[in-house]
């Protein structure tokens, strides 16, 4: 059986996707390879920023696409948080699904991630 060992998201300014993913997101640089190559703080499965041409125009959820999902304690005060942080925020409020409820959110490349509250 296959086992995920990298989650890769493709930005198209690293400084940018460092700012969006590290000061507003909350995560760490693990490990910066070169200008276009560098790993967040993750375990188990490490998260590479990987810098690319162009930006995506996703229709989410429509398209085919893999979306990250990330697990919130409250759900309402991140939309709000995010909110703020100036984050483009798809729903404003929380939406049913099997094991909660979820929001989403835009990276500034136009990757979609899920904000999810289990219950």
């Amino acid at each position: 059986m296959p086992n995920i060992s990298v989650i890769s998201i493709n930005i198209a300014d690293m400084t940018v996707a460092i700012d969006f993913y590290c000061n507003k997101l909350g995560f760490e640089i693990s490990t910066q390879y070169d200008d276009c190559l560098v790993s967040l703080k993750h375990e188990p499965i490490p998260i590479v920023l990987c810098q690319v041409e162009l930006t995506t125009q996703v229709q989410y959820p429509r398209e085919s696409q893999v979306v990250i999902g990330l697990q919130v304690e409250d759900l309402v005060a991140s939309i709000q948080q995010y909110k703020q942080l100036g984050i483009k925020v798809l729903y404003d409020e929380p939406r049913e699904c099997p094991p909660g409820i979820y929001s989403a959110i835009v990276d500034p490349f136009g990757n979609v991630i899920e904000l999810l509250e289990y219950r």
